[in-house]
């Protein structure tokens, strides 16, 4: 096994100078992947925007927006010795996460990075490579794609089919993931259900996504953003909602307890928002709190 692990990072490393990102962050986050690869199927690429078709738009957040595609050739299957080319698994359909040009280079490398620390073990969705959009010449993160959606699509169409079995297993796999996060010293900050996908959440597994507001527990510990609250509304901890703490792993379970609330019950937290948004404006003029929410429809 090890061997055959040496050989796919070798064969990687020898085909470096056949392609770029036209980025050399981009290049060496991708060159650095692939050197700690240990499986075919785990290889980080980059991937030319040619090779995607059926492009469409499926979703839009606050920092970019998600893109379906199918992706020509597909995954790594294994070293081709006649031909010295990889044979593929051939076309798959992933997600394309396009960042906006208004974002930060280095949060969007940041984000890249966390992703990838938690795909290993699991907690994340796959996630096959970096392309780059011709038009904008905005990044795109190259993702598995998620037939399901959203935790809170999915329940508000499926909830009255679903059975405390499936409740248990999507709420034991979230925790599971969850715990993997915090055990790699991750905080992901912005945990609620817009943010957790699947193929199929009553066979698969639900995993969690979107880690652009995530951070290293050791990177910048006197972080001078620390009064800035983001993220959605109800799944904000007190602590952090008060101002008086940074997010920390207790905050992400706080809003794990919430998720739990909603899908045992089906019904979103404090439903009554617009009071709440009286409440929130009069505290950050009390306060002077700088908030940047989002609130659920």
């Amino acid at each position: 096994m090890v061997n055959a692990q040496n050989a796919i990072k070798k064969i990687l490393q020898n085909n470096f100078n056949s392609w770029t990102s036209g980025n050399d962050k981009i290049d060496k986050f991708i060159q650095d992947a692939q050197l700690n690869v240990n499986r075919n199927w785990d290889v980080i690429e980059w991937i030319p925007y040619d090779r995607f078709k059926d492009v469409k738009q499926i979703g839009k957040g606050g920092f970019g927006t998600i893109n379906y595609a199918r992706w020509i050739d597909g995954l790594i299957k294994k070293w081709d010795i006649e031909n010295q080319q990889w044979k593929r698994w051939g076309e798959k359909e992933v997600a394309l996460k396009k960042f906006d040009n208004i974002v930060n280079f280095n949060d969007v490398l940041n984000e890249m990075e966390i992703h990838l620390k938690t795909r290993s073990g699991g907690a994340s969705i796959q996630f096959y490579g970096i392309t780059q959009d011709p038009e904008t010449h905005s990044y795109m993160m190259v993702l598995d794609y998620a037939k399901d959606g959203n935790l809170r699509e999915y329940l508000k169409i499926n909830f009255n089919n679903i059975d405390w079995k499936q409740k248990l297993h999507n709420l034991v796999e979230l925790s599971e993931n969850l715990m993997n996060i915090h055990e790699l010293d991750i905080v992901h900050q912005d945990f609620h259900p817009g943010n957790i996908l699947s193929s199929d959440f009553k066979n698969s597994y639900p995993y969690i996504s979107d880690f652009g507001l995530s951070k290293l527990i050791e990177a910048n510990p006197n972080n001078p953003e620390k009064k800035n609250i983001v993220g959605v509304l109800p799944y904000i901890a007190p602590e952090v909602l008060s101002g008086d703490e940074e997010y920390t792993k207790a905050a992400d379970v706080y809003s794990f307890g919430i998720i739990a609330y909603e899908i045992i019950t089906g019904i979103p937290p404090y439903p009554d928002i617009p009071q709440l948004k009286i409440w929130l404006l009069k505290y950050a003029m009390d306060y002077d709190q700088k908030f940047h929410f989002i609130f659920p429809n």
